[in-house]
């Protein structure tokens, strides 16, 4: 099984839809051998999943995805992890959710410079605004506000 050779064959169908691949991996659920791929998107109808899919499945060899495992596709959704620079980057002004020694929560990402975070949250009803070092920072992920 080569994951390469699987995303060199999903690239172009995704291209067609003005998306792209987030990841792809292998991971056990079950006892079961999965290849997880997850496409960039925040939102995906089911029946534009299912069409890439398809058409994907219909590419592939034994060669390209061993039979012992399964293919799981789907999106990334709108809870993604942030998991570099550019991810935070990304996503200013949004919402999202982190976690340090000396905050754990969510908030709108307001600017990202010289690695402070400069964060607006809500304290009991107050609206205010909190710098949080990167190196500070773990658990970070874009967030939805309910």
């Amino acid at each position: 099984m080569n994951l390469q050779k699987m995303r060199e064959k999903l690239t172009p169908i995704l291209k067609r839809h003005d998306l792209e691949i987030y990841s792809i991996k292998t991971k056990k659920e079950f006892g079961e051998k999965i290849v997880e791929i997850l496409i960039d998107t925040e939102t995906m109808d089911i029946n534009t999943l299912e069409k890439i899919h398809l058409e994907y499945v219909n590419l592939l060899t034994d060669d390209d995805l061993d039979p012992d495992y399964f293919l799981e596709l789907s999106s990334v959704g709108l809870e993604r992890p942030l998991k570099s620079r550019e991810d935070l980057l990304k996503v200013i002004g949004k919402y999202i959710y982190l976690e340090t020694n000396k905050y754990q929560g969510n908030g709108y990402i307001i600017s990202f410079e010289n690695d402070i975070i400069k964060l607006e949250i809500n304290d009991k009803g107050r609206i205010r605004k909190i710098d949080i070092n990167y190196d500070e920072a773990r658990n970070m992920r874009t967030s939805v506000k309910v």
